[in-house]
């Protein structure tokens, strides 16, 4: 497929059972019920937490937005823009969030050895620190960063769409 009709793909990483980690699964319910949704040339995905499995979301996009939570000690509820770049360079201090063996920053590490990589934004938004009880609910902190995460990916999407 010629890259300039490969599709941009947003996916939203996180556990739903794991509380404010779930966020980019939410941003993702939310994308879903716009007129996104409906864009040619756009993909929404809930890539949940996938790991290596990630790479395959990968292939065949021209641009991927990744929305998940990170850790930096900023403000809970914040929203970060990083590229993707920084973080397999090591040049962006960021942590993102990983409830398996595997953060986004090793994944993409891995697949630039492995594969050719997209452009890849990560919209990261700050959850203060790691849940310890299974809970399905985002913090009202978390909650509220949604709009924001979700006028950011807009902004993403509106250059090249």
């Amino acid at each position: 497929m010629p890259i300039l009709h490969a599709p941009i793909r947003v996916l939203g990483c996180g556990s739903p059972l794991m509380g404010d980690d779930g966020v980019g699964l939410k941003i993702i319910e939310a994308l879903k019920k716009t007129e996104l949704e409906r864009l040619e040339g756009l993909d929404i995905v809930d890539a949940g937490v996938c790991g290596l499995d990630l790479l395959n979301l990968l292939d065949g996009a021209r641009k991927v937005i990744i929305v998940d939570a990170v850790l930096t000690g900023s403000r809970k509820g914040s929203v970060h823009r990083i590229e993707g770049g920084d973080l397999i360079t090591g040049t962006e201090p960021h942590t993102l969030v990983s409830v398996h063996d595997l953060t986004i920053t090793d994944v993409l590490r891995i697949g630039e050895q492995v594969q050719s990589l997209p452009e890849i934004v990560v919209i990261g938004i700050e959850i203060g620190e790691l849940a310890t009880e299974l809970s399905q609910e985002l913090s009202p902190e978390v909650l509220n960063a949604v709009d924001d995460a979700i006028k950011l990916i807009r902004e993403e999407i509106s250059e090249l769409i």
